[in-house]
């Protein structure tokens, strides 16, 4: 079932004609008047906002409610799976309004609390296993699944769960240890991946699909150098030079014109490999890649090869007029947007360096008691 809807102006770019279609119960709505889908490398889950204004609505069949299971697709490519939030639907003198809101179905992992084994007899004790397996396992009771374009990760010792916190917090949390990041698909799983692992086939250009862009450079939050320690507190005396067993290497900004002094804590627990040096490494990246972004607002939903833009893409930037020529910068968010104004694509693009995933100290050795069950188990399925 469709509402009016007009056709594409006369000369619009390549996709102006991509129509939103919401998919409920395998009945397909287009003709929304007013759109806004995004996904984000820094937000999950992905979410969309749709509307319909018209004088006199075909809305009798309208049958929508919170909860309902739904796809957003943008002409043939899916871009959201998830469910229904919210419906919501107004009448005045002469109009009547229709609004959907949703989200990716990894809402579950953002909002729930989190458990694993089954429903009906839920444990908070995750055994031993790599960073895939005990995100798989604490994203399984809520039907999501995950993949991994890294590996599996590195393993992880058993360890209980905190009441109360979210299945999303703990894949954050563990995702670290394997220096990877997190974030939401089209068809509703999560992936683990690195920062930049794809590219679009098209850029941003001055003059030719960027109708306006702001570019924003600070330095604020930046230091001269980063002195990485493994320990809150100078326990071995007052020695800092390059033998002290606490400290790591000096990571230095050459983007920083005077002394501005940062020092990182690695937290580790143990005394085992220091990552004191990867942290203070990390902290110094990140810090220049969040210290300059660009926010673009471009003439179509696609790239020049018919490819939806989409998050933790690289894509090439050329602005000369903001003094960024010829850059590569990865796609942190996009907003599919339709409104009175017409069709848009809101792109906000940094460094790949604002999304290194933080290092955190390794998850360290299985306890004995942890090890000696898992040879034991081992032996029996042996």
């Amino acid at each position: 079932m469709s509402f009016a809807h007009g056709a594409p102006p006369r000369g619009a770019p390549p996709g102006a004609e991509d129509v939103l279609k919401l998919i409920v119960a395998g009945q397909e709505w287009i003709g929304w008047q007013r759109v806004a889908v995004t996904r984000s490398m820094d937000t999950v889950p992905a979410s969309f906002d749709i509307q319909v204004t018209e004088r006199y609505p075909l809305t009798a069949d309208v049958s929508f409610k919170p909860g309902d299971p739904c796809q957003v697709k943008i002409g043939g490519d899916l871009v959201i799976t998830g469910y229904i939030d919210r419906y919501g639907a107004a009448i005045s003198g002469n109009d009547h309004t229709v609004r959907i809101a949703g989200r990716s179905k990894s809402e579950d992992l953002v909002d729930c609390s989190a458990f694993v084994g089954s429903k009906e007899k839920p444990s908070f004790q995750v055994l031993a296993g790599s960073t895939l397996s005990i995100a798989q396992e604490l994203a399984k009771p809520y039907d999501v699944e995950i993949s991994s374009l890294a590996g599996p990760g590195v393993r992880i010792p058993q360890f209980n769960i905190n009441l109360g916190e979210t299945a999303w917090e703990i894949i954050d949390r563990i995702t670290r240890y394997s220096e990877l990041i997190a974030y939401d698909m089209p068809d509703g799983s999560v992936v683990l991946a690195q920062a930049g692992s794809e590219k679009m086939a098209s850029g941003f250009a001055q003059g030719e699909n960027v109708e306006s862009a702001n570019v924003s450079f600070s330095l604020d939050q930046r230091f001269s150098e980063y002195e990485g320690h493994i320990l809150a507190t100078m326990v071995f005396g007052n020695d800092t030079g390059p033998n002290a067993p606490d400290l790591g290497e000096i990571i230095r900004d050459p983007g920083v014109p005077r002394f501005r002094k940062r020092y990182v804590i690695s937290e580790q627990t143990f005394m085992g490999e220091p990552i004191a040096t990867k942290r203070a490494r990390w902290e110094c990246q990140r810090r220049i890649g969040r210290s300059q972004a660009v926010n673009i607002t471009c003439d179509s939903w696609r790239d020049a090869g018919g490819a939806l833009w989409a998050p933790n893409h690289l894509a090439p930037i050329h602005l000369p007029a903001l003094k960024l020529a010829d850059v590569n910068w990865l796609i942190a968010q996009i907003t599919y947007v339709r409104d009175e104004q017409g069709q848009h694509g809101l792109v906000v693009l940094m460094p790949p360096s604002a999304f290194a995933a933080e290092p955190v100290g390794d998850p360290g050795p299985l306890p004995p008691t942890v090890a000696a069950v898992e040879a034991w188990n081992a032996a029996r399925r042996g």
